[in-house]
């Protein structure tokens, strides 16, 4: 069973700002983990939320395991 992606108002306006290949990276990255978000993500130390590195970017995710969706917070370079 596949997981569900959604983004946030507030990391697409930061996907907005990138170029076309960058982004194509990060969507890419964060599709390849919708079958088991768990093997590519690590949690923030003291918060809910969890990280995953795509080249230069940090993407900040909250993971809703009853519901299985990805919701991504946030997308920002390192």
């Amino acid at each position: 069973m596949t997981w569900s992606v959604i983004w946030s108002s507030r990391s697409v306006r930061q996907l907005k700002k990138l170029d076309k290949k960058q982004v194509r990276r990060i969507r890419d990255a964060v599709l390849e983990i919708t079958e088991n978000p768990f093997i590519a993500v690590r949690k923030l130390s003291d918060s809910v939320f969890f990280r995953m590195r795509v080249g230069d970017f940090r993407i900040i995710m909250d993971l809703k395991q009853g519901k299985m969706i990805i919701f991504i917070v946030e997308v920002d370079h390192r």
